[in-house]
């Protein structure tokens, strides 16, 4: 358990810093920043909202009985 948050606020924490150095970078337009940024959330969103939708469902099923 306690290493399974470790590694979420790892991973977080990356991302972060990712797009925190995406948006500094003086390489690129503001344009593309902003497509790159909206690119990545949709697909964390894609990802992350079934699997708590799931996880959701699986707890409620295992607590019925």
């Amino acid at each position: 358990m306690i290493r399974t948050r470790v590694a979420v606020i790892l991973l977080l924490g990356l991302i972060v810093l990712a797009h925190v150095a995406l948006w500094r970078s003086d390489r690129m337009e503001t344009g593309m920043k902003l497509t790159l940024t909206l690119i990545n959330a949709v697909g964390w969103a894609v990802v992350l909202i079934p699997a708590w939708a799931v996880s959701k469902w699986l707890n409620a099923h295992r607590h019925k009985d």
